[in-house]
């Protein structure tokens, strides 16, 4: 056991004396700790912006894409408004609401107020008379947005008139 820890001191020796020991530690966190006197200052000529993605095309790109494809949960929105039968009209002078069919005919019925999104353009239900409602686009352009306005119709039955 004596031999064993001799040989372990021997080689503790050994390692201080070739790794320097505690002077050379004292010395080298001295000369670390001294501030350099020149101030650094970044020059970003002629350097990428570092916040600036590399792929700035694809990234355009793909958002294009995905803004294209996505497409709204909502029946109303998910369909053109010439894919809408004005079917009803309900209520006063003060208060109306409206019943749009779909052109398919499945029996799909929707109810719309004023201000009621329609259409993938997100057309709003701005008017409801007593016989036709009014739907108003924002359709953007580079001179600004347009507005258009599309009117339906409430159809009438032929057999209405006849007594």
């Amino acid at each position: 056991m004596k031999r064993n820890r001799s040989f372990i001191a021997a080689g503790i020796v050994v390692l201080l004396l070739i790794f320097g020991g505690p002077a050379v530690y004292a010395a080298s966190s001295s000369a670390e700790k001294q501030t350099p006197t020149a101030d650094y200052r970044y020059n970003p000529a002629g350097k990428p912006d570092p916040f600036r993605p590399f792929v700035e095309k694809e990234l355009r790109l793909r958002k294009k894409v995905e803004k294209a494809v996505a497409v709204s949960i909502f029946p109303l929105q998910r369909a053109g408004i010439d894919q809408f039968i004005l079917v009803g009209i309900a209520g006063d002078a003060e208060r109306r609401f409206a019943v749009v069919e779909t052109r398919e005919g499945k029996g799909r019925y929707y109810p719309l107020a004023l201000g009621t999104i329609i259409g993938p353009n997100k057309g709003k239900v701005v008017e409801i008379r007593s016989d036709l409602i009014v739907v108003e686009e924002a359709i953007p352009g580079r001179a600004g947005q347009k507005v258009n306005r599309i009117i339906k119709k409430l159809r009438r039955d032929e057999e209405e008139g006849t007594p």
